[in-house]
């Protein structure tokens, strides 16, 4: 039987949404036997090239280790001291955590785990900076400056703090490299506006520095903008010509475990593996080499519980910059988001509306 062109247009919508879906929900394990978690592979440092030309350096990017604090604290201590082992080999100047730090904003067994992880950096006196994820703290509750490696007191005399904000949620740090200041800014989930507005206000006391912007959640699945996204774009981002990068998490399945944007001369990054192989995957990192002379950032992707590096383009890429976003880019009059699922729907929706009126003209002109 010949299906009506309506009919058509309807099964190829469909099919669409169908593979996008797939694709959304499709998965990467790595390509090596998973280390038991009672070797502490961290112990070992990484059998790669060095971070490149002297004067590179590199920041170090976790996220999203809530399952690592809920049942796998062996990995969450061997993803700090992999960091602690490596540090000179890759020239770290700075660690960044962009949330969800644990399962349950009010357990503390899983914040004793978070904290005795994350004081390995802190007793070794490597920099880092965190925000809090959705997981971290509800409306009601936010115990993380409770611990030490979360509370702002203990880091007010080290050089490279800057500030905070919301009592730990939120921190602002600093740091110097081939000559050039960088000031990064790590703002927690679905900011209010006064913490936005402290955002703003650090940015504009550092207008030279090549500034780095950290959200837990930033761009969504598709790499597209929801409307606290938009926002935060368009009155922290777009205002500050220093922000040349971003670096948000949260999103899961990722099909490559990662995504990439660039608006004008700002790159968005997105990187969370939490829910691969098995919810071990925030035991991984991602190692940005910065090389200053050459205007570029070379990210690499390491799994600890593998003690691999993952080789998929998704996870192992070159970015160009010029460490600044000099482009003329005017964010606030692009068209609003429209998230691509409910897009699909509505078309779908309004297909079957066709095809519904196709038929009972056809009934109609039949009788």
């Amino acid at each position: 039987m010949k299906m009506c062109s309506a009919s058509k247009f309807a099964a190829a919508f469909l099919i669409i949404a169908i593979s996008i879906g797939a694709v959304q929900a499709s998965s990467q394990p790595v390509n090596a036997s998973v280390v038991p978690e009672a070797t502490l592979v961290s112990d070992v440092k990484a059998n790669v090239e060095t971070s490149g030309a002297e004067g590179n350096f590199s920041i170090i990017w976790i996220t999203d280790t809530q399952y690592l604090s809920e049942s796998y604290p062996t990995y969450y201590d061997s993803l700090c001291r992999w960091i602690v082992n490596n540090v000179e080999k890759y020239n770290v100047k700075m660690v960044i955590h962009t949330g969800d730090l644990v399962e349950d904003e009010g357990n503390t067994t899983h914040w004793d785990s978070a904290n005795h992880s994350l004081s390995i950096l802190l007793d070794a006196g490597i920099p880092y900076t965190w925000n809090a994820g959705n997981h971290d703290y509800n409306a009601t509750c936010w115990i993380g400056n409770q611990y030490a490696a979360f509370n702002p007191a203990n880091f007010e005399e080290e050089p490279y703090w800057v500030d905070d904000a919301g009592e730990g949620k939120n921190t602002a740090v600093q740091f110097t490299a081939s000559g050039m200041d960088f000031l990064i800014v790590n703002v927690e989930y679905d900011a209010d506006n006064a913490t936005l507005e402290w955002a703003n206000s650090i940015l504009d006391a550092y207008p030279e520095s090549h500034a780095i912007v950290g959200a837990h959640f930033y761009l969504n699945r598709t790499g597209r903008y929801e409307p606290w996204a938009t926002n935060f774009r368009q009155t922290v981002l777009a205002t500050h010509s220093n922000v040349f990068l971003t670096l948000s998490a949260h999103v899961h399945p990722l099909a490559y475990s990662g995504l990439a944007n660039q608006v004008g001369d700002r790159h968005e990054l997105v990187f969370n593996r939490q829910d691969k192989d098995n919810y071990m995957g925030g035991a991984s990192l991602r190692i940005l080499t910065f090389d200053t002379a050459h205007g570029i950032i070379d990210v690499k992707t390491f799994v600890i519980y593998a003690n691999t590096f993952l080789t998929d383009t998704h996870s192992q890429f070159t970015l160009q910059t010029n460490f600044w976003n000099e482009a003329a880019v005017n964010e606030a009059e692009e068209i609003p988001e429209f998230p691509s699922t409910i897009a699909i729907v509505c078309v779908l929706a309004l297909t079957a509306a066709v095809v519904g009126a196709s038929r009972k003209t056809r009934k109609t002109a039949e009788n």
